[in-house]
């Protein structure tokens, strides 16, 4: 049984606002049966609503209801279930009407302006009844993206071992999935990465629906290798009904990573002038074919591309290659010409050589288009001349071409009907009403956008405000927060200077307790400026009446001083042997008393 799932969007309610916006939505069965009914409901529950229930049908009033943008409407229906159908019921045969006329077109009459509510049962009512118009949003292409895991595996020695390892795999399932889409004759395009090492991943384009791959290629999820198979989305909303131009087209392509584009129609005028990086070739199709019909893709380059070609086949186009490839010289002067006459200025590379390779197809039939355009406004009857330029172009002569148009119109009545060939004027008229749908389109998505622009203005108006208020005291805080952040550095500078001149005392305290501990055991003994020997005046420590180094002593103060009893020992045999020998000199006494000053400050180990 098929479910049906009406929505709109609450008063009040933007898809630009912040937080998530609010809807009102009804699901019902192919009998237009209730089944369950909600109101204020964010869009993260319909969409676990549209799971749960297994919705088939999501309608609704308007599209951009579920986001601002074409690219935000399809992040959110790619949500959904891959099987479900995106209906605006309000859109129909290429014109919006309001969604009580279609509900009249089909018998139900609505008094007054409906609620959300109401409008969500009407739209799923009317999506069951067949009204409205599908929303495209899976191209007919599948992606198959295969990774490595994301465990980053063993380090050390074995990091080089599970790298190939992992390789190994990466390439072990490149190579299934190409045997297997080879041996099912599915067309695809793959793109490798590659290093010096080997293959680190690969993408496979699949020009078929995610359906017919069930079976052929599996998923896989695992700490060592991932293969993801994804329906691809477009990238723009896109109706079914959607018609596109017959306007014969010569193509160039310039293909590779950044792929230019270039579209001239038989009259030599540029349509399409465009360079994409990354595109695939149904990206390309999809490009050129919104601008009319590619008669024929040319190239600049000989021998002709793989690419060109394949695209050629898909487009049903004639392929024109130069004899040899275009030279820069050749292509420039050709641009330079077309250029001015049409006020371009080129400056992309890719773009210039698809151009020029447009250019040189145009001008191989350029002279065969007019000769055929000449001849057919000759004739009063109303033959597409577009088609002809097409039946030209595929190798038939002018005369086969246009009688063949004449056959059409013979097939299936008594007298051909002849019509006057419409005028510039209706032909003009035509073009207008194509544009007046276009613009009705971008008018109902600029309308949902100008409400929630006016909500979204009201809410900034307020922060703004906020913030205003906010300001000078955010200013008063930073400025003190500046002021603390300089004090706490005078701090920290003064801390540091405080613990080193604390380890300085510490260190002195340690070297005083061991003169005091050794004075107590009575290994040193302490002088006064009394001793005749060895004392001390003005601070200052003299040794038989001359002033020696501090460093002979322990520890010296303004009267005493301590030092090892030895050295007192010592300058009393220096002062007998002096008596003894008036020859001994100053120097003498001085030298005597440095080889002591070594000798025992060694011995005590200190560093005063």
């Amino acid at each position: 049984m098929r479910k049906f799932l009406g929505i709109d969007i609450e008063p009040r309610n933007s898809p630009l606002s912040a937080s998530q916006p609010r809807y009102s939505i009804v699901v019902i069965d192919e009998g237009g049966n209730v089944i369950q009914k909600m109101e204020n409901v964010p869009l993260s529950r319909v969409i676990r609503i549209a799971w749960e229930q297994e919705i088939s049908v999501i309608a609704t009033d308007n599209i951009y209801e579920l986001g601002s943008s074409d690219r935000e409407v399809v992040k959110v229906l790619s949500l959904f279930p891959e099987t479900v159908e995106v209906v605006q019921v309000t859109y129909l045969n290429g014109e919006f009407k309001d969604i009580r006329e279609v509900a009249k077109l089909y018998g139900i009459e609505v008094q007054g302006k409906p609620n959300p509510l109401r409008t969500a049962y009407l739209a799923a009512l009317l999506a069951s009844k067949g009204a409205g118009t599908k929303i495209k949003l899976i191209e007919n292409k599948t992606k198959i993206i295969i990774s490595k895991g994301r465990r980053s595996g063993p380090g050390g020695m074995s990091s080089n071992r599970y790298k190939r390892h992992l390789r190994g795999l990466v390439l072990r399932v490149f190579k299934q999935v190409k045997e297997a889409l080879d041996k099912n004759g599915f067309d695809y395009d793959v793109i490798v990465k590659k290093t010096k090492s080997g293959m680190e991943g690969a993408v496979f384009v699949v020009y078929a629906s995610r359906e017919s791959l069930y079976g052929i290629v599996k998923k896989m999820k695992g700490h060592d290798i991932n293969l993801e198979i994804k329906p691809v989305y477009k990238t723009k909303i896109e109706f079914a009904d959607k018609k596109e131009s017959s306007k014969p087209l010569i193509i160039g392509i310039d293909p590779g990573i950044e792929v230019g584009v270039a579209a001239i129609d038989f009259y030599g005028k540029p349509v399409l002038l465009e360079s994409r990086r990354g595109i695939d070739r149904d990206d390309i199709i999809s490009l050129v074919r919104e601008k009319g019909v590619p008669v024929i893709l040319s190239t600049d380059v000989n021998p002709l591309p793989d690419t060109v070609k394949r695209l050629a086949g898909a487009l049903n186009s004639k392929i024109y290659v130069p004899e040899k490839s275009l030279s820069v010289d050749e292509k420039q002067e050709m641009l330079n010409q077309y250029c001015e006459r049409f006020g371009l200025k080129i400056t992309n590379p890719h773009i210039r050589d698809a151009l020029a390779a447009a250019l040189k197809a145009y001008n191989e039939v350029e002279k065969k288009i007019r000769q055929s355009e000449s001849l057919i406004r000759r004739f009063d009857i109303d033959i597409d001349e577009n088609v002809v330029f097409r039946c030209i172009i595929s190798g038939s002569t002018l005369a086969e071409c246009i009688e063949r148009e004449i056959e059409k119109k013979l097939e299936g009545k008594e007298q051909p009907k002849l019509v006057i060939t419409p005028t510039a004027q209706q032909k003009s008229l035509k073009n207008a009403n194509d544009e007046l749908t276009f613009l009705k389109h971008e008018n109902n998505r600029l309308r949902a956008l100008l409400k929630s622009i006016f909500k979204e203005k009201e809410e900034l108006e307020k922060k703004i405000e906020e913030i205003r208020l906010q300001y000078n005291a955010e200013v008063q805080k930073d400025r003190k927060i500046y002021e603390l952040s300089n004090i706490i550095e005078q701090k920290n500078k003064a801390i540091l200077q405080l613990q080193e001149e604390n380890l300085r005392m510490k260190e002195k305290i340690e070297r005083y307790n061991a003169v005091i501990y050794d004075l107590l055991r009575g290994k040193l003994a302490v002088v006064s400026k009394d001793s005749p020997i060895l004392y001390v005046k003005n601070g200052k420590l003299f040794a038989l009446g001359e002033e020696v180094n501090e460093e002979l002593a322990l520890y010296v103060d303004a009267d005493l001083a301590v030092v090892d009893p030895r050295l007192l020992q010592d300058l009393k045999a220096l002062q007998r042997e002096k008596e003894l020998n008036h020859d001994v000199k100053v120097d003498d006494v001085k030298r005597l008393i440095e080889k002591y000053r070594l000798s025992r400050l060694k011995e005590h180990n200190f560093s005063l």
